[in-house]
Parts: structure tokens; sequence; C-alpha cells
């Protein structure tokens, strides 16, 4: 374990060193990013797996990356009013149009792949995002603008939809039968589970009911959009460079301990 942390500490340095000999001192630059995402984003030891992808891509393009862990519905206010230089958000999610400006999108940095999310003891089928018209759903921050029209025109049917920012609450209100679908990528939900178990509230509720997760969703890719054609081309060499020599893989591999499939 040591000797795998070393190498791809080693990897990045000299890659990163390169970079820098013909770019000079490395320029700081401001991330945004939602704040409460693990296993993507770990805000308490500002790590996780989103986070050490961009960090990595902007060193490898001879930049510091500093993380300002925001609410989702702050981020593009954080980058109209110049707080941030950028902000990491789902594709789907049209940041131009939230902030008035122009904005310049990153390529893909990772994907997330959401689910419906039920107790087997319900019995569901879920389908279709049509089979959930008639359900207690709820989903994710915002999720309302990241799943797509059918998305949007079900839950304004749907009188019993709501949407919720903590994700370790989703968990523990499908569990304790307080909703009947949860909207959530299959990655968060089992970290959350898995820290859920560790606590107290497992004494209460019985996490260890069977679920189901019905894959109606396309996967979601993510990226980063920018104030800067400039700095995005720059972060878009360095997302390059981490792909091809073998470190994003190794970044990806650190956190495979929920698995997302």
């Amino acid at each position: 374990m040591v000797y795998e942390r070393l190498s791809f500490f080693c990897t990045v340095l000299v890659l990163t060193f390169c970079i820098m000999v013909g770019t000079g001192n490395a320029r700081g630059v401001t991330v945004g990013i939602a704040f409460s995402m693990p296993p993507y984003v770990i805000r308490d030891n500002n790590t996780g797996l989103e986070v050490d992808i961009i960090r990595e891509s902007f060193a490898l393009a001879g930049m510091d990356a500093e993380f300002q862990y925001l609410p989702a519905r702050r981020l593009s206010v954080a980058l109209a009013d110049g707080i941030v230089d950028c902000v990491a958000s789902n594709v789907a999610f049209n940041i131009s149009r939230e902030t008035g400006l122009e904005t310049f999108d990153s390529e893909v940095t990772l994907f997330y792949q959401n689910y419906a999310v039920s107790m087997e003891s319900s019995g569901y089928a879920i389908r279709s995002i049509e089979d959930l018209k008639d359900k207690t759903v709820l989903g994710f921050s915002n999720a309302a603008k990241y799943l797509g029209p059918e998305y949007l025109a079900m839950i304004t049917g749907n009188k019993k939809y709501t949407e919720l920012s903590d994700q370790a609450l989703q968990v523990r209100m499908l569990y304790s039968g307080r909703t009947q679908v949860v909207i959530s990528d299959k990655r968060i939900f089992l970290y959350w589970r898995k820290m859920l178990l560790q606590m107290p509230i497992a004494e209460i509720i019985d996490l260890n009911q069977g679920i189901q997760f019905f894959k109606i969703f396309p996967p979601a890719p993510r990226h980063l959009s920018f104030r800067d054609n400039e700095l995005r081309d720059a972060f878009d060499k360095g997302l390059h460079i981490l792909r091809k020599s073998g470190v994003y893989k190794a970044i990806t591999q650190r956190y495979t301990g929920v698995e997302r499939e």
C-alpha cells in the first residue's frame, strides 16, 4: 500500500515538473464544488474521487487548485460573482443559463450513475421514470435540473416529490419507511449506508434490509465550467495527460471500495 501511494505521487510529481518547466510558477485556481458528495467529494479531508481528478489535472497544467465547498444551489452564483474560477457540475446543468455569462466547459471528468432505489419489501418493479409518478420520491438537490425533461414532467405531476441535499438523510428516510423511492448515484448511496452502519442510528433502523437499484437513468457525465477559455484549455490538457499516464486509473482504484455498478 505504501509503495503504491509513493508510486502514485511520484508519477504525479514527475509529470507536473515536466509541465511546470515550460509554464513557470504554479498559478492558483479556485474551484467551486458541492460540499456533500462522498465518495466523490469528501470535504473533511479535502479529497474524494472527483476532487482528486480535478486537483491532479490542474497540477499537471502547472496550477494549484483550491476548492470552495458550497451548497449545490450556490455554485452558479459563486461563478457569476467571480468568487471561483470554475465550478464542477453535471453536464446537463446549464451554467450559462443560470449565470447569464458565457462559460467554457471542460471535457468530461467522470461519470455518475443515478438509480431509483427502493426497498425489496416494496415489491416495486421500476422500469421507467413514468413508474415513479404515483410514488413518494426523494431526489437529490437539483435533480429536477439534471435528470432531463421526462423526469421534470414526472415531478411536475407528483405532489409527493421532494429534494434533499443531505444524502445520508436520504438513506435513513428510505430504510425507515419515510419515503418509497430515493434517487441517488449508487456509489453515493452505498457510501452513506456504510457510514450509517457505524453510527448509533444502526441500532434504531435496520440498515441490513434488502434494497433494489433500478437503472432507469443514463450515465451522468461531469465536467468543469469556466469563466475563461484559456484556463479551460489548460485544464483539459492536464486531464488528458492524467488519463494517458495511468494516474487517472490509479485515482479511480483508490475509491473502488464502494462499487458504482
